[in-house]
């Protein structure tokens, strides 16, 4: 007997995520026919525009700079492929979360382009986006709907996903992996229904479409699966219906497409859920609100068991909510943003954080707890609370405020900062590399540096470290941000700031690519990313 499956209807607990997130049935979709109708074509199909479905961001990207309908002008489906396989996934919140707005807006010129786009949006992890592009894309293109079906599986949207007919694309077979992944789709709907003959009937039809049934057909043959080494949204499904459930180790297999399931799913095993939310915040597939959630659903059913870094996380995550010590609450962010640091995760939990550690500044038992406090507010991207941090926390905090002031360079204290710039640098020990840092970001930032700044950094060599560009790679990051070409613009800046992102870019890299987005104006971002290149060489005591 197959064992029940738990993601065969959206949870309770994913109720709200699945009406934000809700998307159009597909015209004419029905329940799937296994039998020899299965494999005659449907009816021409477009796919609907959305029905309020906008992938809706958090914490510093909620201040979106808005994009045209027309970025993709001029960029055709062979050059989009090599500049988005250059760039994703990105190590950069910032870079993510635009790359993937970008991919998914605009007019699609062509099948060949969507198809393209919704590649490199499944290898980001990035459904949301997916989902977007796909509910708009209006084609009768049967490869199309194999991919929205997966992406709804990936939304946990099971039941429409086996409402979309696949029966011209299990006919033709596929040509890619992802496409090949579907055909596996109306088998695990059969299976799902308990359907034996007809799960048996379609997973014949998709190992002649080239699909791989290795999973598929030991789960439905009632034996142990192989574990392979990258596991994808069918993989999973159809392990989750076997009576033994996959543990927390899938999440390092995962693919990205996966990992936004785990993370959003509360029907996972939590430690699995938990450990997939980490390393797809890691991944920056899923913000601090999806990290958040994920910790709160799961601590109540961790086992005692599980003391793993994630499952530990999440109850101390969970139990800092409701300590009735202002100093406990204090001490338990700053060890939830300690250990984020050291996992890559620093940002999302720090966005999970957020309003609970504004709630502390006007506390005096949380003074000691200002610099922490700063980090938090300033990687979620609140800068009021970042400033009243400052205040809280007095000279020993003194020299957060050139980074605030470099991050919001109009904000109503950041010119009385900078113009303080050299005595609050010499107080703070910042070193030079950072302050010829500080300076780049300013300048390509259109802020006026105070001349002390400039003269301070030029009393030592600028550095010369970081990832440099290859050659003309500016040059062509310069002419397409001349030329108003806002998507290849930023799939270059994000290219030329290397594999790092802005952390670890060359300065002159730095600073061309701040001014280039800044030009197609994107302003937000570059400022966000100015933030990234100053935040990881700050100097901090990394203590409350």
């Amino acid at each position: 007997m197959l064992g029940p499956l738990l993601l065969a209807s959206p949870s309770p607990a994913r109720a709200q995520d699945v009406e934000r997130s809700e998307l159009p049935p597909l015209p004419g979709a029905g329940p799937a026919d296994l039998g020899q109708g299965a494999l005659a074509a449907p009816p021409p199909v477009t796919i609907p525009p959305p029905s309020g479905f906008v992938p809706q961001p958090s914490g510093p990207a909620a201040a979106a700079s808005p994009l045209p309908y027309d970025l993709w002008r001029g960029v055709d489906s062979g050059e989009l492929e090599r500049l988005a396989a250059a760039v994703l996934p990105s190590p950069s919140p910032v870079l993510a979360g635009l790359i993937a707005r970008a991919l998914a807006s605009g007019d699609p010129a062509n099948a060949e382009e969507i198809l393209v786009r919704i590649s490199a949006l499944e290898r980001a992890g990035r459904a949301g986006e997916g989902a977007e592009l796909l509910s708009r894309a209006g084609t009768n293109d049967s490869r199309l709907l194999g991919r929205y079906a997966l992406t709804l599986l990936a939304l946990g949207r099971v039941d429409e996903a086996c409402d979309v007919h696949l029966g011209e694309a299990l006919q033709e077979g596929a040509t890619d992996p992802s496409g090949r992944e579907a055909l596996l789709v109306p088998a695990f709907c059969a299976a799902a229904k308990g359907d034996a003959p007809g799960a048996k009937l379609a997973l014949q039809l998709a190992r002649e479409g080239g699909a791989d049934i290795a999973i598929a057909a030991a789960v439905l043959g009632q034996n142990q699966p192989a574990i392979p080494k990258l596991v994808g949204v069918m993989d999973y499904l159809f392990l989750s219906l076997a009576e033994k459930r996959p543990t927390a180790n899938l999440a390092r297999r995962a693919q990205p497409a996966l990992l936004f399931l785990l993370a959003r799913d509360g029907t996972a095993p939590a430690e699995l859920r938990v450990a997939a939310a980490e390393r797809a915040a890691s991944l920056n597939i899923v913000a601090g609100e999806d990290l958040a959630r994920a910790y709160r659903e799961a601590s109540q059913a961790l086992p005692k068991t599980a003391q793993s870094p994630p499952a530990l996380r999440a109850r101390l995550f969970a139990a800092f909510e409701t300590a009735p010590s202002i100093k406990i609450r204090a001490e338990s962010i700053a060890a939830l943003l300690e250990s984020a640091r050291d996992q890559g995760i620093e940002a999302p939990i720090a966005e999970a954080l957020a309003r609970a550690s504004a709630g502390l500044v006007d506390d005096p038992q949380a003074a000691s707890f200002a610099e922490t406090g700063i980090r938090v507010a300033a990687l979620a991207g609140d800068q009021q609370s970042a400033w009243a941090w400052v205040d809280a926390g007095g000279e020993r905090v003194a020299n957060w405020q050139l980074l605030l002031a470099a991050t919001d360079p109009l904000g109503p204290r950041a010119e009385a900062a900078l113009r303080e710039g050299v005595e609050l640098a010499m107080k703070g020990g910042l070193p030079p590399a950072l302050l010829h840092r500080l300076v780049t970001v300013l300048d390509a930032l259109d802020y006026d540096v105070p001349i002390p700044l400039w003269d301070e950094a030029s009393k030592t060599p600028q550095p010369g470290d970081g990832d440099l560009p290859a050659t003309g790679a500016l040059t062509s990051l310069n002419q397409a941000a001349d030329a108003g070409a806002v998507g290849r613009t930023v799939l270059m800046a994000a290219a030329v700031l290397g594999p790092n992102g802005a952390k670890g870019a060359h300065l002159i890299a730095l600073g061309d690519s701040l001014r280039a987005l800044k030009r197609i104006g994107l302003d937000a971002e570059a400022r966000r990313l100015g933030f990234e290149a100053l935040y990881a060489h700050w100097p901090s005591r990394r203590k409350a």
